[in-house]
């Protein structure tokens, strides 16, 4: 379920094509997980999401969604100690579920307004604002000051006192708590302390690009081994594809 929206989704098993457009992509990261977003996940009812008109926060969950559909829960990788004297590799490893329940969303005190509406204000303020969305985000991209474009979007005011930036942007993160964070812990060699930043669309986008990276071999092979044009071998769900890929390299490690 996505946090700020509560929307549910259903996430289905990857075919060939879709490994193969992120084996191939070169867009950045929220595009190209937007993207992936549209072609492999749909509500639980069956329908498409909205997804520019989404929460921003919510394609980073959906995108640790995809991954846990496909891969697992548990994410495992790894960082060095920044101690120059030191440099161990420390493993990390946490639950998908954990970290989305460590950032759920919450409701500030003295807020008004409901995400049905689209605008809150606070207590003792007249200052409306909004939650920035995807679309939203994805036009900051190409401005070259993209919290300022932001703000202008989320909050309907020409100039806001410092004081209130500051409620507004405890309330903004309560409501929809960033995806990206630092990730701490302790080198257990040296006992320093270590944090390490965790960008969901990144890492994900990077780890299921790594996950697919035999796409154009096992096309190969099952083209050649049974005669398949690409666009059927393409419609293949992954793991029947695999199983096939997994037979003719059986097949001709046996001779």
């Amino acid at each position: 379920m996505l946090p700020v929206s509560g929307m549910a989704l259903a996430v289905r098993e990857p075919i060939g094509e879709d490994e193969l457009y992120l084996a191939e992509t070169t867009l950045p990261p929220l595009p190209a997980v937007l993207e992936l977003a549209r072609r492999v996940a749909r509500t639980t009812a069956g329908g498409q999401p909205d997804w520019p008109g989404l929460p921003a926060a919510d394609i980073d969950a959906a995108a640790l969604e995809i991954r846990r559909s496909w891969i697992g829960d548990m994410i495992r990788t790894d960082t060095r100690c920044p101690d120059p004297d030191c440099r161990e590799q420390i493993d990390v490893s946490f639950s998908i579920s954990d970290y989305l329940g460590h950032h759920r969303p919450r409701r500030p005190r003295g807020l008004t307004g409901a995400p049905a509406e689209g605008w809150f204000t606070l207590a003792g303020a007249t200052v409306r604002f909004r939650l920035p969305t995807v679309a939203d985000l994805l036009a900051a991209a190409a401005e070259d000051r993209p919290a300022e474009m932001l703000s202008r979007c989320c909050v309907d005011a020409a100039e806001i006192p410092r004081t209130l930036a500051r409620r507004l942007d405890r309330a903004l993160s309560a409501l929809a708590p960033s995806l990206e964070d630092f990730l701490g812990g302790v080198c257990p060699a040296c006992g320093r302390e270590v944090t390490m930043r965790f960008d969901p669309l990144t890492y994900t986008l990077t780890e299921l690009q790594n996950a697919c990276a035999g796409i154009h071999l096992e096309i190969h092979a099952l083209a050649a081994a049974y005669g398949w044009p690409e666009e059927v071998i393409l419609a293949l769900p992954r793991g029947r594809r695999r199983r096939y890929a997994s037979i003719i390299a059986s097949e001709r490690l046996a001779g």
